[in-house]
């Protein structure tokens, strides 16, 4: 199912959650198309957890309602919502081989013995996993149970697979190859999928859209590149990625001011409405670029090379600018640029008018 068809997996309206005296998820509203892939991510204690287990049933929402395939699914339990969940902790039967894992839910279901085998060895092909169907979980490794319990939430065919911070136990190498086969499974299969993440680099990567929470709400929700590009708030552009955040004065027609400087950017038509207001300019640091010292044209900036960090195919330089507050802006450099920036260097940096998010 194309996820752009319009047709919802899961919509939440208006769903709450308190305990106690804390509000875990306050008046959350959010549809997920059939077939969509989306991420949900925010910072530890955002309610991002507690909102996938009421769509799963674990817990009954205090207000609103939660809708699977058009349905309320008000009263309805955990086995009767058709969801499969993939946990953390992977939550394997130690006791079972492999193919039992795969199978149990299927034979809950009381389906047939033949349809059971041939889905188990569709499933474990499709993972790589058919050479381990006869071993135990404690003979896997983290990686290869994680594959399992994918498969074995696949198997009672649900609406809705939900996966908590699958991956977070795993190596950083298992992390990205798990990522992109988790993805190539909800492609191929067109299942809706919401996934649970603290890992926004994870959500961007294999994501159709980004939810993002703060504080039990929704900040921001839209494509990957409309997070990183286009943050709606100053925690959405801090919180997704590494951005550079100047806090200055919009001064209308185009015009940024900031400590003493001027930046050419570019403004939604709204913006002429208010000129003289407190404004928030977001760039990244890869869009921040060298420029020769003798550049005059708009958008430069000038300081000493403060900090540098190697990160394989790049180094991120931290550029010490000659300003009241004594601010520090990072940029991205490919490593044949970045050997040249050294510890207390003077360089000259530039960015695009188009290049920089505008925030009020």
């Amino acid at each position: 199912m194309n996820p752009g068809s319009g047709k919802n997996g899961v919509e939440l309206i208006g769903v709450g959650k308190l305990y106690g005296s804390t509000q875990a998820v306050r008046g959350v509203s959010l549809a997920v198309r059939e077939g969509e892939f989306l991420s949900v991510v925010g910072p530890s204690g955002c309610g991002k957890t507690t909102m996938l287990r009421m769509i799963a049933g674990f817990i009954e929402p205090d207000a609103g309602d939660v809708l699977i395939g058009g349905v309320s699914m008000k009263g309805v339990p955990v086995r009767g919502r058709r969801v499969g969940i993939v946990f953390q902790n992977y939550a394997l039967f130690p006791n079972m081989t492999v193919r039992e894992n795969v199978a149990f839910g299927m034979k809950v279901q009381k389906r047939p013995q033949l349809q059971i085998e041939e889905t188990v060895a569709s499933l474990l092909a499709m993972v790589n996993m058919a050479d381990r169907a006869d071993s135990y979980p404690r003979q896997l490794s983290g990686g290869q149970q994680q594959r399992v319990a994918l498969v074995r939430a696949l198997a009672i065919e649900p609406r809705v697979l939900l996966l908590d911070e699958p991956l977070s136990a795993l190596d950083a190498k298992v992390r990205n190859t798990l990522r992109f086969e988790i993805k190539r499974i909800q492609r191929d299969s067109g299942i809706t999928m919401i996934y649970v993440t603290h890992d926004q680099e994870e959500a961007l990567s294999i994501s159709d859209r980004v939810a993002l929470m703060r504080g039990g709400s929704l900040e921001q929700v839209g494509t990957p590149a409309e997070l990183y590009s286009s943050p709606a708030s100053e925690f959405a552009a801090d919180f997704i990625g590494v951005n550079n955040i100047l806090r200055g004065v919009y001064e209308g027609g185009g015009k940024f001011a900031w400590n003493g400087r001027f930046f050419t950017v570019e403004t939604p038509a709204e913006a002429e409405r208010n000129p003289g207001a407190r404004a928030i300019l977001t760039i990244r640091p890869e869009r921040l670029v060298p420029a020769e010292a003798e550049y005059d044209g708009p958008n430069a900036l000038e300081g000493r090379v403060a900090g540098r960090i190697f990160l394989g195919p790049l180094t991120r330089v931290a550029l010490a600018v000659d300003s009241p507050d004594g601010e520090t802006l990072l940029l991205d450099l490919l490593n044949a640029a970045g050997e040249s920036a050294q510890m207390g260097d003077l360089l000259k940096v530039r960015f695009a008018p188009s290049d920089a998010h505008l925030l009020f």
